[in-house]
């Protein structure tokens, strides 16, 4: 945990487009750029901890002895809601402001709760703090807050409109509101954290750099002082894109939970304002709704109401509101969403006799096969519902749900060992029945999540670890996935009764016909969508005897070469020199395997605009650098489609495409 205090993110991590549809990341300057999503700032990041204040396994449950969460953004120390009627802190037990106050903490460090005894009502922001907007009912994440009810919590604060009531947040969405005193409500301690000034309303923490903008030494958050015109959500998106004040071009929309740092709840001369910090000159209560960043169910959008006080507004993004552009002034914002095609995982180095040898050196025989090459290594995490990274050994019964890839961005079902489960690794279908398997994934929101899809084959081929057989997988999906044949959602061109796929037992693209039953791996997001679609295929030719793949990022060699053995094809590749570069070499199983047009266009599996020369006799068979079982290399089959093909490294003699990576 970071001895500085970090406001956390909110957790949503979706981006949507007018209509509400999920999308990628867009990219800076893009359309949609600017929304919650585009940005993790300081995400939220809880560990558990035992009775005892002794860190336990993220894992760790309850039963397991799970009594507080510390947040590692703001060291505030939560209690956990126990599920045992009678106990001090019994999930269900609901108070008055005032008791809630006084008698409910008075319980908790008389029993001395976790070791401790300075338990507290939170204020209105700490609350804030752990809200997940990733999530509904409830709307944190119950990983780290079990038995949490869908209902309002209180905090410390009065709401000062009506004194007779306090502040409270409700816990099925995130909005704030306010409830009388006397109402029960639910109630959430918490001690401890790294900056004592966190959501109290004390103006001294805003300072006025003097050249329209603000910094609260606070959350270290700059914020425009002066106001802007009504917008639509879009409009302002695109409004703090454009923006430059004080020098600063960084500016973007405040998500929901930065929005609400700046409301002042001591309501000062009848404004939710910190009026010397901004000053809203020439507005009149009372339509003040100020959007965030943050969507609400995809299609709205949060809004904080600087009348009343509230948040628990969400408004159409065609609304005309007001907005206050913000930047951080210590933490670069922007979400990674570079499309990078994964390694194939092959590591052994081998000669043309079998034999295992060490990884060759530039200028040495062999070199340039796969085991001396590592652009963009397999880098996965375990992932658990709603999207959240677990540690590497959380198995399926401790939470374990998806795989991200984060070369590529996709993330991926995980097969489960139940067989009553909707994704049972046991059970396979036919074609049909795959497209049926998605529904039920979906309808199920499996992982939180309602856009999962049948991959394309390049898509299912990014995940294949050539480094292991049985199953050709990468380690982060476990070691009980199946080793057997994956329906991708690419039809076989010559003959549309055929579906390709992956065999995942050591790693081919075949195809089998559609009434056969086979495994089924769903797939959602990615930071390409265009990857591996033959429709959005995305060549260009560079005029200099070379072709880019703009998706892949990979350039090629436009013209033919001789037909030589998998030696000398490497040691061609190293010693070529094109278009101003000398890094070419034999590409892998994962990159030649690019090249492969499942659309069959002009009856041809690549694309004869952009090669043309490609050959497809005798056989249409191109070198990989990759090494198959130790006396063969893998290739790709042009004449019919085919990447299950490998060929014997000594006596063969086969073209080859020369490539190199331009990320």
């Amino acid at each position: 945990m970071s001895n500085s205090f970090n406001l956390p993110d909110t957790g949503l991590l979706g981006c949507y487009d007018r209509a509400g549809k999920d999308i990628p990341v867009p990219a800076p300057g893009g359309m949609f750029y600017g929304q919650n999503g585009c940005f993790e700032i300081h995400p939220m990041s809880f560990r558990k901890l035992s009775g005892k204040g002794e860190v336990l396994p993220d894992s760790a449950t309850w039963q397991d002895g799970y009594r507080m969460a510390q947040d590692d953004n703001t060291g505030l120390v939560w209690e956990i809601k126990s599920p045992v009627p009678g106990d001090v802190n019994f999930a269900d037990d609901t108070y008055s402001w005032e008791d809630a106050q006084s008698v409910y903490v008075a319980k908790l460090n008389k029993a001395n709760y976790g070791g401790f005894s300075d338990w507290r009502i939170p204020n209105k922001d700490e609350l804030r703090s752990i809200l997940h907007y990733g999530k509904t009912n409830p709307s944190v994440d119950p990983w780290y807050f079990p038995h949490c009810k869908v209902e309002f919590y209180w905090t410390r604060n009065t709401y000062k409109m009506q004194p007779e009531c306090g502040w409270v947040l409700f816990f099925g969405l995130g909005s704030a509101t306010a409830s009388g005193k006397t109402v029960p409500q639910f109630v959430r301690a918490v001690r401890g954290g790294i900056e004592a000034k966190f959501g109290e309303p004390e103006s001294k923490r805003f300072v006025d750099n003097g050249d329209g903008t603000i910094t609260d030494s606070v959350t270290r958050l700059m914020w425009q002082k002066g106001e802007n015109g009504r917008m639509s959500w879009f409009e302002a998106l695109e409004a703090c894109r454009k923006l430059n004040v004080g020098g600063y071009s960084d500016w973007r929309l405040p998500n929901i939970k930065e929005l609400n740092t700046i409301l002042n709840l001591d309501y000062t001369d009848g404004w939710w304002y910190f009026k010397k910090a901004f000053p809203a000159d020439g507005l009149v209560p009372p339509l003040l709704h100020y959007f965030s960043s943050t969507p609400y169910e995809k299609f709205y959008v949060w809004v904080t109401n600087f009348c009343f006080g509230y948040d628990g507004y969400y408004a159409s993004k065609e609304a005309k509101l007001l907005f206050r552009a913000v930047r951080h002034t210590d933490t670069a914002q922007t979400r990674s969403s570079q499309f990078l095609l994964p390694d194939s995982g092959q590591r052994l180095c081998y000669d043309d006799e079998a034999r295992i040898i060490k990884a060759p050196a530039p200028g040495q025989p062999f070199y340039g096969q796969d085991g001396t090459v590592s652009i963009h290594p397999i880098t996965c995490s375990r992932l658990r519902e709603g999207g959240t990274q677990i540690d590497a050994d959380v198995p399926w019964d401790k939470g374990f749900r998806m795989v991200q890839d984060h070369n590529t961005g996709l993330v991926w079902e995980v097969k489960s060992p139940n067989a009553v489960d909707v994704n049972y690794a046991g059970r396979q279908y036919t074609f049909v029945q795959a497209s049926d398997f998605v529904t039920e994934m979906n309808r199920n929101a499996f992982g939180g999540f309602t856009d999962w899809r049948l991959p394309n084959l390049q898509e299912l081929r990014s995940i294949v670890d050539y480094n292991l057989y049985s199953p050709a997988l990468a380690k982060e999906f476990g070691k009980d996935c199946p080793s057997s044949f994956f329906w991708s959602k690419d039809p076989y061109g010559p003959a549309p009764d055929l579906v390709w796929g992956i065999y995942f037992s050591y790693g081919c693209g075949i195809c089998y016909p559609k009434d056969n039953r086979y495994s089924v791996r769903v797939v959602r997001g990615g930071y390409c969508p265009a990857f591996g679609d033959a429709a959005r295929r995305s060549f260009h030719d560079n005029g200099d005897g070379t072709v880019t793949d703009l998706n892949s990022g990979l350039m090629w060699g436009k013209e033919e070469t001789p037909e030589l053995t998998w030696k000398d094809s490497m040691k061609y590749c190293s010693e070529m020199s094109l278009a101003g570069f000398k890094d070419w070499r034999l590409p892998s199983i994962k990159e030649i395997g690019t090249l492969i047009d499942v659309s069959y266009k002009d009856q041809c599996w690549f694309d004869k605009a952009f090669f043309p020369g490609t050959k497809t006799k005798p056989l249409g068979f191109y070198w990989a650098a990759s090494t198959y079982a130790a006396t063969f290399a893998w290739g790709v089959n042009f004449q019919f489609g085919y990447d299950g093909y490998y060929a014997g490294k000594k006596f063969g003699k086969y073209p080859f495409r020369p490539v190199r990576s331009i990320r």
